[in-house]
C-alpha cells in the first residue's frame, strides 16, 4: 500500500463559524464600539470655555468710564449685534475664527473681539454677558465707527489667561443692563419713530431707532427666490424672517446665519425690539435686516416698550364691536357745568396716556406738561376736531348702521333692536362707532371705531336719535353725509383707566 503523506490544508485548524444571535437587542446610536461615552463625544465635539481662576484683580466699570489703553477691567453688558470673521489661518495654535460682539450696558457700547480655536460660543442677542479683559483700545482708523461702540476690546481666552468670556444664563434676572442708551424715564427716547415713518423715510436718519412688537417667527430656510445665498466660501446661509409691527405699520426683520438662533427665545405679542440703524429694502412688504452697526436690544426697559407690549396684547384680544357706554364711570352733568374746561389736543392726550400709565407715579410727567400733574387717573376735558370720513351711506347699503355684539356673534342691522339668530332673543342695538371716520386736529389723528360714543353724544352730532337715524330715507342720509364732512366739532370727552379708551359725552358744533 503506498504511504500517504499529508496535504497542507492539514495544517491549520479547521474554522468554526459562529452564528450570530439574533435575539439580542442592538443599540446602533448608543453602541459606537470606539469605547467613548455619549457624554465624552459631546465634550469632544462642543468642548466649553475652561474654568477661570483670575491672578489679578478686575476693577468693575461701566462702559462709558473706559479710557483706552491698559488696565484690567471686568465689564458686564447685553449682546446687541454678533458676527463671525473667519480666519484663514492653517496653524495649529492659531485662532480658527473670531466673533466681533458688540455689548452695551446703560452708558454705552463696546466691541469684543472674541478670538477662538475650538470652544463654541453659542450667542443670542439679549444675553448678559460679562468680560475680564486687560486693554482697551480705539477702533481702527480705516473701519466704520460702530455707533455708540467705539472702543474695542480684543480677547482670546483659551491662549491667554488673563482675559475671559462667559455667558450669565443662569444669573440673569432680566433687569440689568436692560436701559436704552440716553435713554431717561418720562421723556421721548432721541431718533425714535413709528416703524411707517421709517419706512416712508425715516430710515435715512443717522441712528434712526424704531420699537417693534415680535408678531410671528418663521422657520429657517436657504433658499431665496429660487437663488441660494451664499458666503464667501459659497457656502449656504440660513436665514429666519421675523414678522414685527408696531400700532402705525408692519414690516419683516429677517436675521441671518448665527443671529438665527436669538428668534428661538423671542414670544409672539410680547417680545419688545429696539432696533438701531438698521438696512431698510422696500418692497411688497418693508423689510429690515441687520448691518455691523445695527444694534438690536431685547425687551428694553422703557415706557414706550410697556406700552407697546399692552397694545401687542389687546390686539391679541377680541375686542367688541361696540363696547358698551359706561353708565357709572363719568359725571357728565358735573363735566358740562364745571369751571374748569381744558382744552386738550390728541398729542397731549397720547403723550398721557404713554408716560403715566395706570399704577405709575404722576410725579414722572414731563414738566413741559404742568397742568396734567394735578389730573388724576379719571379725568375729562374737550377736544376740538376735524371730521374728515364719513360711512353713513356704505353702511346703510350693508344693512350695518347699528351693531352690538351677542353670543359671541357681531349682530348688524339697520334697526335699534334685532334678534340674535344663535339664542333667538331680541337685542337692543347701538349705532355703530365705525359711522365716523378719522378725527384730526392739528396734533393727531384718530382711527376709525376707536371712540365710544354716549346716545347724548350721537343725537348732538348727528341732530337725530338712532330711531330716527335708521328710518332716515338713503336722500336724507347722503345730505347728512354731505352736510358734516369737513365739519369742526368740539367732543366733551373722558378717560379712565379702567376703560382704556377715550370716551364721548357730548358734542357741541
Amino acid at each position: 500500500m503506498a504511504p500517504v503523506f499529508p496535504s497542507i490544508q492539514s495544517f491549520f485548524e479547521k474554522e468554526i463559524a459562529v452564528k450570530k444571535d439574533k435575539t439580542q437587542p442592538t443599540d446602533p446610536q448608543g453602541d459606537t464600539n470606539d469605547g467613548f461615552s455619549e457624554e465624552e463625544l459631546q465634550a469632544a465635539l462642543h468642548p466649553t470655555l475652561h474654568r477661570w481662576n483670575p491672578r489679578l484683580e478686575y476693577e468693575n466699570s461701566n462702559i462709558r468710564s473706559l479710557i483706552p489703553g491698559p488696565g484690567c477691567r471686568a465689564l458686564q453688558g447685553r449682546v446687541v449685534n454678533f458676527y463671525q470673521q473667519p480666519t484663514p489661518s492653517k496653524k495649529p495654535q492659531a485662532a480658527k475664527g473670531c466673533l466681533k460682539v458688540i455689548i452695551k450696558d446703560d452708558t454705552g457700547a463696546l466691541m469684543v473681539r472674541l478670538w477662538y480655536a475650538n470652544v463654541d460660543y453659542k450667542l443670542r442677542l439679549g444675553q448678559l454677558v460679562s468680560v475680564w479683559t486687560p486693554h482697551i483700545s480705539t477702533n481702527d482708523l480705516g473701519s466704520l465707527t460702530l455707533h455708540g461702540a467705539s472702543l474695542v476690546t480684543s480677547i482670546f481666552p483659551e491662549r491667554d489667561s488673563s482675559c475671559y468670556f462667559m455667558v450669565q444664563d443662569n444669573s440673569d434676572t432680566g433687569t440689568l443692563c436692560k436701559t436704552s442708551i440716553g435713554y431717561t424715564d418720562g421723556k421721548r427716547l432721541t431718533s425714535l419713530m413709528t416703524l411707517k415713518s421709517y419706512v416712508e423715510g425715516g430710515h435715512e436718519v443717522n441712528d434712526g431707532k424704531i420699537l417693534v412688537c415680535v408678531k410671528s417667527i418663521r422657520g429657517r430656510k436657504k433658499q431665496i427666490e429660487s437663488y441660494i445665498v451664499t458666503d464667501k466660501k459659497g457656502n449656504p446661509l440660513e436665514k429666519v424672517d421675523v414678522n414685527v409691527f408696531d400700532d402705525t405699520s408692519q414690516a419683516t426683520l429677517t436675521l441671518w446665519n448665527h443671529v438665527i438662533d436669538s428668534a428661538a427665545s423671542w414670544r409672539p405679542s410680547h417680545t419688545i425690539l429696539l432696533i438701531t440703524s438698521a438696512a431698510f429694502r422696500d418692497g411688497a412688504r418693508p423689510s429690515i435686516s441687520m448691518t455691523s452697526i445695527t444694534h438690536v436690544e431685547v425687551d428694553p426697559n422703557m415706557r414706550d416698550a410697556e406700552w407697546l407690549r399692552a397694545f401687542a396684547d389687546r390686539m391679541t384680544k377680541k375686542e367688541h364691536i361696540n363696547q358698551p357706554f359706561p353708565e357709572d364711570v363719568f359725571d357728565v352733568e358735573t363735566a358740562t357745568s364745571s369751571q374748569n374746561r381744558i382744552l386738550f389736543n390728541i398729542a397731549d392726550i397720547d403723550e398721557f396716556v404713554r408716560t403715566s400709565p395706570s399704577g405709575s407715579p404722576l410725579d414722572s410727567l414731563p414738566l413741559s406738561l404742568p397742568w396734567l400733574r394735578c389730573i388724576t387717573e379719571l379725568y375729562t376735558g374737550y377736544l376740538s376736531v376735524l371730521v374728515t370720513e364719513l360711512s353713513i351711506i356704505r353702511l346703510h347699503q350693508r344693512n350695518m348702521l347699528c351693531c352690538t355684539e351677542c353670543c359671541g356673534v357681531p349682530v348688524f342691522a339697520n334697526a335699534t333692536i334685532a334678534r340674535c339668530k344663535q339664542c333667538v332673543n331680541e337685542i337692543p342695538l347701538r349705532l355703530n362707532p365705525r359711522l365716523i371716520g378719522t378725527l384730526l386736529d392739528e396734533t393727531g389723528s384718530l382711527a376709525p371705531g376707536k371712540l365710544i360714543w354716549s346716545d347724548r353724544a350721537w343725537e348732538q352730532l348727528l341732530g337725530r336719535t338712532a330711531e330716527q337715524l335708521v328710518k332716515s330715507s338713503t336722500q336724507a342720509l347722503k345730505y347728512l353725509e354731505h352736510r358734516m364732512l369737513f365739519l369742526r366739532a368740539t367732543l366733551l370727552f373722558g378717560w379712565s383707566a379702567e376703560v382704556g379708551r377715550l370716551v364721548v359725552l357730548g358734542v357741541s358744533m
